[in-house]
């Protein structure tokens, strides 16, 4: 057979083919379609396909999309047969263009609907939460970009701890196994509390559009305010919440103060489904059921101890400990320097003496004589002149005052409407626990390389660009999700980091498994250059896929 005349084109696809799979499942380039009508030789919603499989190949920046894919089968990956030149900047700047014109959310809503109903998801619970996008580049030529002005980017309070450059602020809705269904750019100096707010306003009429009446709405510590309180406590509008009593409020330290008191804890066991190692210990939790009063309201509240104690709280207790030792030693030293004309004023001065939170003052009173001058006599005696009282002190340790505050450290406080007979304290505690996806999801979505380095005079091209983020982060949620259920249901595991069996594969974890996928086009076909092997095959048998789709656009 003649070698040449195969026409043979390799391209270098990885895992790719398993990301178009799953955005095909949920018909994203039909309903961005559906809503960006358009005659373009690549439609819009391909435009939007080939930045999701780009963003998710962390091959390079968006910016050279044309270059990213030089080489590779986009009728594969697409289903379209097209040049990767019809990919270049103004293409997709168009597109982006129009996606933000359309509405970035409806795109997301049209497209969360369809997930929601292919992989059954649960809408039953929904975790809000925000973080700040520092950008760099000036942005004070909004009206050279034709546009509305969709948010201000501009300097506010950072959760990157970066004062000097200028951000917005994005707020991202998620349910079932951290997977977003709404997403908004805030103003740069929008705080958590009116974001809060404003969502509360609609955040029944959002979950209704995915069939969810009764939402249970999880948040963190900005969701308590008295508007929102009021409007979450309403007969007619109200919903579900639970969130995390700020330590600020004085029913925080109420409420751990009685239940470090009370000594009657509730074994809740551990949560994390990951075992413990010797860099991070697994914790174990107690919880201990009261109430407080907000506002003129009574709430449920959670007092949660942990055995992995919060970090702050512990180093804050250790400075408090320093910086009451060091008061001590001061009132000692300054003390000790006195002196008193008889028993009766010494004793006075030892009760006048105050002691500290955690360490106080033990003492007893010296006699001290004063002699003449001169040499003793000859026997050694000497002539007294007088005597006066001074007060000897030890500093000790108060053993249960600092027992205490440790178990303090290592409390927080849940607050929330849920009735008990509805979920238990345990129940409670996992719906919050869960909010940390929230924080993983933001940790995808704030990569620098790719937010800051594309379009930036424009911030309507930005927020199409968030959408275009979030859809990728959509995708790598439900590959997540599509395993993990996939594995319970088959009660196995599979090999993931160090050929380790687990239960839980992370989407990057898969991903690695695909990194020599090389897939061979010839002039009758398309045909892979070497066998899967078992691990490869086990992840797409977790996925729910064949391997046909290495193969078959």
């Amino acid at each position: 057979m003649d070698i040449k005349s195969l026409n043979l084109q390799p391209s270098d696809v990885r895992f790719l083919p398993i990301v178009s799979a799953f955005v095909k499942k949920i018909g994203v380039v039909e309903e961005i379609n559906r809503l960006c009508p358009s005659d373009r030789d690549v439609s819009p919603g391909h435009v939007v396909m080939a930045l999701i499989l780009d963003t998710l190949s962390g091959r390079s920046p968006l910016y050279r999309l044309e270059s990213s894919f030089k080489d590779m089968d986009l009728e594969l990956l697409l289903g379209v047969d097209i040049k990767p030149s019809k990919l270049n900047d103004d293409a997709v700047g168009r597109v982006l263009d129009q996606v933000w014109e359309a509405g970035t959310g409806r795109l997301l809503t049209a497209v969360a609907l369809r997930a929601v109903k292919m992989f059954s998801l649960d809408t039953s619970r929904v975790h809000h939460d925000t973080t700040s996008v520092t950008v760099y580049g000036d942005y004070d030529l909004y009206a050279d970009t034709g546009h509305a002005q969709p948010f201000v980017i501009t300097y506010g309070f950072s959760k990157d701890h970066r004062l000097d450059l200028k951000q917005l602020v994005h707020s991202l809705l998620c349910v079932d196994h951290g997977i977003p269904i709404w997403s908004k750019y805030e103003n740069g100096n929008e705080s958590d509390k009116i974001i809060n707010k404003n969502l509360m306003g609609r955040i029944v009429e959002k979950m209704s559009e995915f069939g969810q009446k009764n939402p249970l709405y999880i948040a963190d510590s900005a969701l308590v305010t008295q508007d929102n309180l009021d409007l979450m406590s309403d007969e007619e509008k109200g919903f579900c919440f639970v969130t995390r009593l700020p330590a600020t409020y004085g029913e925080c330290d109420s409420a751990i103060a009685r239940a470090v008191q009370a000594e009657s804890w509730d074994d809740l066991g551990i949560l994390a489904e990951t075992s413990s190692s010797s860099s991070r210990l697994t914790a174990h939790y107690h919880g201990f059921e009261t109430s407080v009063t907000l506002h003129d309201r009574a709430y449920r509240a959670l007092v949660v101890h942990s055995s992995a104690h919060d970090k702050r709280k512990t180093k804050k207790l250790e400075r408090l400990l320093s910086q009451d030792l060091s008061q001590m030693i001061k009132v000692k030293t300054e003390q000790e320097k006195l002196s008193y004309a008889c028993i009766p004023d010494a004793q006075a001065a030892m009760l006048r003496l105050d002691n500290g939170k955690f360490h106080k003052l033990m003492g007893h009173i010296e006699e001290v004589h004063r002699y003449g001058r001169g040499r003793p006599k000859v026997d050694g005696s000497r002539c007294l002149n007088g005597i006066s009282y001074r007060i000897r002190l030890e500093i000790e340790r108060m053993e249960e005052s600092i027992e205490k505050a440790e178990k303090q450290a290592g409390c927080f406080v849940l607050l929330s409407n849920v009735p008990s007979e509805t979920m238990d304290s345990r129940g409670l505690l996992e719906a919050y626990k869960a909010q940390d996806i929230v924080e993983r999801n933001f940790g995808f979505l704030k990569d620098e390389l790719i937010v800051n380095s594309l379009f930036l005079k424009s911030p309507a091209r930005i927020e199409a660009l968030g959408l275009v983020l979030v859809l990728s982060l959509m995708i790598w949620r439900l590959m997540e999700r599509t395993m993990r259920m996939s594995l319970k249901v088959q009660e196995t595991t599979i090999i993931g980091w160090e050929k380790r069996q687990t239960s839980r594969p992370t989407s990057f974890m898969m991903t690695t498994r695909f990194h020599s996928v090389i897939v061979l086009r010839t002039n009758d076909g398309r045909f892979l250059g070497n066998p899967l092997d078992d691990i490869q095959l086990a992840y797409l048998k977790a996925l729910g896929l064949s391997q046909e789709i290495f193969t078959k656009a």
